[in-house]
């Protein structure tokens, strides 16, 4: 299990960062979206993908879709949702007729009850505004195109970013690596735990791992053994790869997998769930 004490706060400064990004929005004071923007980009870099063409443009504001205002407790949320449902029945002879409608509510709903989409969302249609009302460059990089003194400016990394980030290093703790070839991550979200690693080195990567929900706690439990088994040269990478997939999509355990395939002596007592 992951470490409350760690768990808990990243999750109140995440907490307290959504609070300053939403009130700023609805204040509609830029400069304060783009600070709040960057700080949480920089903890969450896998929650606000790099813009496609026009992609800014085309963001659906679900708070605008349920009638609310940003800053509203997910209660208020709640009742939203189910209000909007309620009229949008009563309005509509044939639901069938307006899925797409439908739909846009039904992930309104979903979205915003949920604290990382919603927050994902919030990066996204506030990236979006600030584009469309020539805060940031049209191509979705979180720097102020007339930045104050306060924010500063560095020399872009390699690559679009969002914000200026630490460059990736080419040696990655090995439960990263295993992360990767499982394919339970990709490089957005390598980077997110690079940064909070970075911003938080007394907390393990075992809780920032579990604390994003990259992995279920019994997953990351073969995780660890296939820590313990490529270490001492029992197993390799790609004998690892196969045996984790198998646990993604049989249900069989990446040890018995590893077992039943020959790859591992079945005199190797089981790790103990």
């Amino acid at each position: 299990m992951a470490n409350p004490g760690g768990a808990n706060r990243i999750e109140l400064e995440s907490q307290i960062l959504c609070a300053a990004l939403r009130q700023s929005w609805a204040d509609t004071d830029a400069i304060g979206m783009v600070k709040a923007c960057q700080e949480l980009y920089q903890l969450f870099p896998d929650l606000l993908p790099p813009p496609k063409t026009e992609q800014v443009e085309q963001s659906t504001n679900y708070y605008e879709l349920l009638d609310i205002v940003c800053d509203v407790n997910p209660s208020m949320v709640l009742a939203a949702y189910f209000k909007a449902i309620k009229r949008f029945l009563r309005a509509t002879a044939n639901p069938k007729d307006h899925k797409e409608q439908y739909f846009k509510l039904l992930n309104a709903g979903f979205i915003l009850r949920k604290p990382r989409l919603r927050l994902s969302h919030d990066l996204i249609v506030a990236r979006g505004w600030l584009v469309q009302n020539t805060v940031i460059p049209d191509d979705g990089t979180l720097e102020m195109i007339e930045a104050p003194t306060e924010i500063p400016v560095e020399p872009p990394t390699v690559g679009v970013q969002m914000v200026t980030t630490q460059p990736l290093q080419e040696t990655l703790p090995m439960l990263i690596d295993l992360l990767k070839q499982a394919q339970f991550i990709g490089p957005a979200e390598v980077q997110a735990l690079k940064n909070q690693m970075s911003l938080y080195p007394d907390i393990p990567l075992v809780d920032l791992v579990l604390q994003a929900g990259y992995v279920s706690d019994l997953e990351m439990k073969s995780l660890q053994l296939a820590e313990y088994l490529l270490s001492s040269g029992k197993i390799t990478m790609g004998q690892f790869a196969v045996a984790m997939f198998d646990e993604r999509t049989t249900g069989i355990r990446m040890a018995e997998s590893l077992q039943v395939r020959g790859w591992l002596s079945s005199e190797t007592p089981p790790p103990r769930y």
